[in-house]
């Protein structure tokens, strides 16, 4: 079993997964493809942050350092392994394709930028990421509030909905201040 620093760590990236995930989204919805390189690079780094925090909880379990990996926190992997797709509502043969699709990613543009593939024609949507992520989140609040642990949010959907309805509204502001700016640096 996990102890309580461990699951810590796991609850602080599912946090940082699910915030850069939702900022993500509110800023595609608010400004789909931005005049300004600031707002391409934040585009650009929330979904490669969401995507590297992802691969730490779900991606190659085999890297001695994961100790944020499911199957490195996870009592009963099979058990959490059918409570999970249930959830997500997919058969293992999409979970491969969509963890694959998700490490190749990371490997060839994010972590290890293999420039023979330096044309990304297909992004990773982020839908089945936070859907995991709470699957996995509820797991590990379990286990803390086993340990007495209290001082974070029960539920990762509902922290995540609240701040996406703040992010809307402060980028929202901040797109409409950088309206006037034109793109100076190409």
């Amino acid at each position: 079993m996990a102890d309580q620093v461990q699951l810590i760590e796991v609850v602080n990236l599912l946090g940082s997964l699910t915030r850069s995930a939702h900022l993500k989204r509110v800023l595609s919805a608010l400004d789909p493809d931005p005049a300004l390189n600031f707002w391409r690079v934040m585009h650009g780094n929330l979904l490669d942050i969401t995507v590297l925090e992802w691969c730490k909880l779900f991606g190659s379990d085999h890297e001695e350092h994961q100790k944020t990996h499911w199957k490195n926190v996870v009592a009963n992997q099979d058990a959490f392994r059918s409570e999970l797709l249930g959830k997500l509502g997919v058969d293992m043969k999409a979970w491969q394709a969509y963890w694959l699709e998700m490490k190749n990613y990371r490997d060839q543009h994010v972590a290890h930028r293999d420039f023979a593939k330096s044309d990304v024609t297909h992004f990773p949507k982020l839908d089945l990421a936070l859907q995991s992520s709470a699957v996995y989140y509820r797991y590990v609040i379990s286990e803390l509030r086993k340990l007495g642990v209290a001082r974070y949010p029960d539920d990762l959907r509902a922290y995540g909905e609240a701040f996406a309805d703040q992010a809307r509204t402060i980028a929202g502001k901040a797109l409409e201040a950088t309206l006037a700016i034109k793109e100076q640096v190409y």
